[in-house]
């Protein structure tokens, strides 16, 4: 079988080294280069693992596509070996999101086309997060998730520090200490994972005790057992830490790891200092693919190890996800920065997810899963509209702006099918994933989840309150310009900027037309996994 996901993953690692062995000062060569990797992984994505994974899918509906080879085996002594393989696979869950990368960083890359920096430095970050964010969604291993997930951090970390605006470094120190906690709160439930789960074949093949960090092998199987748990270890069933039961410790302490990235309220607030002091392009990149690290990782690993813990922690999790789009709505609702209001609304939408998760159900999980991806498109089309202001008169208060329709008639439009599609209307991709976010909430028979569903509606009357107030006043009547900035900047879109948002607005109306297209990737998988969940959680 063809090896497509290690053929994905080296298209940014060759990007990565080539663009490290160029000159520093070849400007123009330093971008064609990484435009040209981002294009070739789009064309790997969409036209052979895409239908590969298709041609796999009637036959396995969970990891239609499956790499796995031996890599780190190491000796503990008396309690046998810990086993850490290069595992790679993808189901409907990951494929969304692997697509949602190969489609996000071509535009990435042409949006900062006009970048005049460090280019070297820039493109070489770029290479490294993209390679880091395609490890992330493709890891089965959790070693190796774990790798990956610490990758993104210290590009990240540059790519605002040395890029952003006037208060960069700290947002950039903010940002890195905030998901440095994550990662250890992470690192110590993987070091208990790695004394209590074993291999059963290499078990039995080699003839001692072989651990292993595998997700497969964590995660329960459909009969409501966990065969592959060492009994009387940390995370066994009936074990305490600090007088709690250590499952839904770790649990929780996953959770937060995760949250913190996703973000949820009160782990946010690293997130709008992020998005207002970071270049255009990183905001898309923060918005449309590392929040969505975050929300993955709380199905895959959190979930999808510790089910019983997840299910009986349903009520809380969906009272996360209601507070953060309540609070995110609210605050986005008193923001002057156009960037500030899109990523404190990006702080609402994501708290569907969270809803979506806490509901147990097929449908709800599924509209958890194409929340995701919508927020990745709109998101993305969002931060390019506010960078389009920010490149002309360097300048975002919405109260500076009257009239924009009459002056910047396209890219209007524009604005209009993104604020359109993030406030859940009808016709449009954000409208689809809220609505299935809802119908699992309502459907819902842990605790109080539906009670937080119907509370959480006002945040959807919330978005459209502050999303079409903007509109009028930046775009209605008269133009006018009332900033510091030069007014005779404000001229259309030009065709670099079209051809950025072009193929984003066609999926905001595509997919709100044909939600198929997307759903028909993951319905089959994603129904087979919380089914599984459901049985390991309730034996």
């Amino acid at each position: 079988m063809t090896p497509w996901l290690t053929i994905l993953l080296t298209l940014p690692a060759a990007g990565l080294l080539l663009t490290m062995l160029l000159p520093a000062g070849s400007n123009q060569l330093l971008k064609r280069v990484s435009l040209g990797t981002t294009l070739l992984q789009l064309l790997v994505g969409f036209g052979l693992l895409l239908p590969a994974y298709l041609q796999k899918l009637p036959d396995n509906q969970g990891f239609a596509l499956h790499e796995k080879w031996q890599w780190i085996r190491l000796d503990m002594g008396t309690a046998g070996f810990l086993n850490i393989e290069y595992h790679l696979g993808l189901d409907g869950m990951g494929i969304l999101m692997v697509l949602l990368t190969c489609m996000v960083m071509p535009l990435v890359v042409l949006s900062s086309w006009n970048n005049q920096h460090r280019n070297k430095l820039y493109f070489v970050l770029l290479q490294l997060l993209n390679l880091s964010i395609l490890g992330c969604f493709m890891s089965l291993d959790f070693f190796l998730f774990y790798l990956f997930f610490e990758f993104m951090l210290l590009p990240m970390f540059f790519l605002i520090g040395l890029w952003g605006g006037e208060k960069r470094e700290y947002a950039a120190i903010k940002f890195f200490l905030y998901t440095l906690f994550g990662s250890v709160f992470m690192l110590l439930v993987m070091a208990g994972l790695g004394f209590s789960f074993i291999d059963p074949d290499l078990t039995a093949s080699l003839g001692r005790t072989v651990h292993t960090l595998d997700f497969l092998h964590m995660s329960g199987l459909a009969d409501g057992t966990y065969p592959n748990l060492v009994a009387g270890s940390v995370f066994s069933h009936g074990y305490s830490l600090f007088g709690l039961d250590a499952r839904a410790l770790a649990f929780w302490v996953l959770l937060i790891g995760f949250a913190i990235k996703l973000p949820s309220v009160p782990f946010h607030t690293w997130l709008p200092d992020a998005h207002v002091q970071a270049s255009t392009p990183i905001s898309v990149i923060l918005a449309a693919l590392l929040l969505k690290v975050g929300g993955y990782g709380i199905l895959r690993i959190a979930f999808g190890i510790f089910p019983e813990a997840a299910l009986s922690s349903a009520t809380w999790v969906a009272g996360l996800g209601m507070i953060s789009i309540l609070y995110g709505a609210l605050v986005a609702m008193s923001q002057r920065d156009l960037k500030s209001l899109i990523a404190y609304s990006s702080v609402s939408h994501m708290g569907f997810v969270l809803l979506g998760l806490a509901s147990f159900q097929a449908v709800g999980i599924s509209g958890a899963v194409l929340q995701m991806f919508n927020h990745g498109v709109i998101s993305s089309a969002l931060f390019l509209l506010a960078g389009v202001l920010s490149d002309r008169t360097h300048d975002r208060t919405l109260s500076n702006y009257r009239g924009l329709w009459m002056k910047m008639p396209v890219y209007s439009a524009f604005v209009l099918v993104a604020f359109f599609a993030s406030m859940g209307l009808p016709g449009l991709n954000g409208f689809v994933s809220e609505m299935m976010v809802f119908m699992g909430a309502f459907g819902s028979t842990e605790g109080y989840v539906s009670v937080f569903a119907a509370i959480s509606v006002i945040g959807i009357v919330l978005a459209a309150v502050y999303y079409l107030r903007t509109f009028r006043q930046m775009f209605m009547g008269e133009f006018s310009y009332l900033g510091t900035g030069d007014s005779g900047s404000l001229q259309d879109l030009d065709g670099r900027e079209k051809t950025l948002l072009v193929p984003l607005a066609v999926l905001m109306v595509l997919l709100g037309i044909f939600p198929s297209l997307a759903t028909s990737l993951f319905d089959q998988s994603l129904s087979e996994y919380v089914s599984n969940l459901i049985q390991v959680a309730k034996p």
